[in-house]
């Protein structure tokens, strides 16, 4: 920053960090155009994106000129003394008009008399942004007035940052189709799936999954942890979350289980709760060493309900379906009825089981 003026660098600071912010590509364009013209004052600034093979792609300017003036600019903009530099050099920096050509000679160029006298500016700024592989991005500035040294650095210096905030915001974009496609595909299947960053907030969710969070008394569309239900965030604070476990519904409902529940490595947590009316096949838990009544309890206990509500069903006591439990838990060789859900999924997902209507 040797020799960069406080002033210039309040500048590039604020171009940096308005870009930065970018979610995705549009928004990234519109960060520049707006902040470029308030650090570095102009009365155009003009947005380009060109194919590898020069086509224009994107074409912004801010304030918008006339039709007939960017009509102009397609004919006669290959004349522009900073665009035949950057085509013999390939130098990306910032340069400007003055920096290649004398005032005079520009003058006599079609593209000074049909475009830059109509729009009563006379000086240019442009740099060049190489976006790999295959775009290019050209950010011009133009006025009645020559640039700054300082203004042309400042420039410069953001080049590099700039290009780095577009490829960010490229990436944003892209993982925001996929996510999106993601869910869409989740909702197409009825899954219902709720992802919870490291802070406690919903950053996906399907449509059965938005279902889940407001029944366990959550508001899966609010900006912050209070989005999520008191139950799951108590369940995915734990030191040691259980990956399967029931939660009490907000209306005192039927409990809803959570099926499976997996931590990344960021922090972030998935989880898939169990969808109504699913449960495995009486037949094939009974495949599993357990009998016609203990694969009925089972069948139960993997649909959330509580051990009195298993007993309400069957018209048992409570104490039978304990001892029912007991037995299960033996035969599968788990402790709890957790571990004993957990290895009824874990059967279900691998196909060894089904699902009954």
């Amino acid at each position: 920053m040797d020799g960069l003026r406080e002033r210039d660098l309040r500048n590039l600071l604020e171009i940096l960090g308005e870009v930065h912010h970018a979610e995705d590509v549009p928004s990234f364009r519109a960060a520049l155009l707006d902040v470029v013209p308030r650090v570095i004052p102009n009365a155009y600034t003009s947005y380009n994106e060109f194919g590898a093979d020069g086509t224009p792609l994107v074409a912004m300017v801010t304030p918008a000129p006339e039709q007939r003036l960017l009509e102009s600019w397609a004919r006669f903009g290959h004349q522009s003394p900073l665009v035949e530099r950057y085509l013999r050099t390939r130098d990306p920096r910032a340069y400007r008009l003055s920096d290649v050509i004398a005032q005079a000679e520009f003058q006599q160029r079609d593209l000074y008399r049909e475009v830059f006298a109509p729009l009563g500016v006379e000086h240019q700024l442009v740099v060049t942004l190489p976006a790999p592989p295959t775009l290019l991005i050209g950010l011009a500035l133009a006025d009645a007035r020559d640039f700054t040294d300082g203004e042309r650095r400042v420039l410069d210096l953001a080049r590099p940052h700039l290009i780095q905030a577009h490829a960010n915001a490229a990436l944003r974009e892209r993982l925001r189709d996929v996510l999106a496609a993601v869910e869409a595909g989740l909702d197409d299947g009825g899954d219902a799936v709720v992802v919870v960053d490291a802070r406690g907030r919903v950053e996906l969710a399907t449509r059965a999954g938005r279902a889940s969070l407001r029944a366990l008394g959550g508001d899966p569309g609010s900006p912050d942890d209070a989005g999520l239900p008191a139950p799951l965030a108590e369940l995915l604070g734990a030191r040691k979350a259980p990956a399967h476990a029931i939660l009490a519904r907000a209306d005192g409902g039927e409990p809803i289980a959570v099926r499976r529940l997996s931590r990344a490595a960021g922090g972030a947590t998935v989880v898939v709760f169990e969808r109504r009316g699913r449960a495995a096949s009486r037949e094939l838990l009974e495949a599993l060493g357990l009998s016609p009544r203990e694969a009925e309890v089972l069948q139960l206990m993997m649909r959330g309900l509580a051990t009195a509500a298993i007993a309400t069903d069957l018209q048992v006591s409570p104490r039978t379906v304990s001892k029912h439990a007991e037995r299960i838990y033996d035969k599968l060789g788990v402790h709890d009825r957790v571990a004993a859900v957990s290895a009824a999924w874990a059967a279900l997902d691998s196909g060894r089981t089904a699902v009954s209507a």
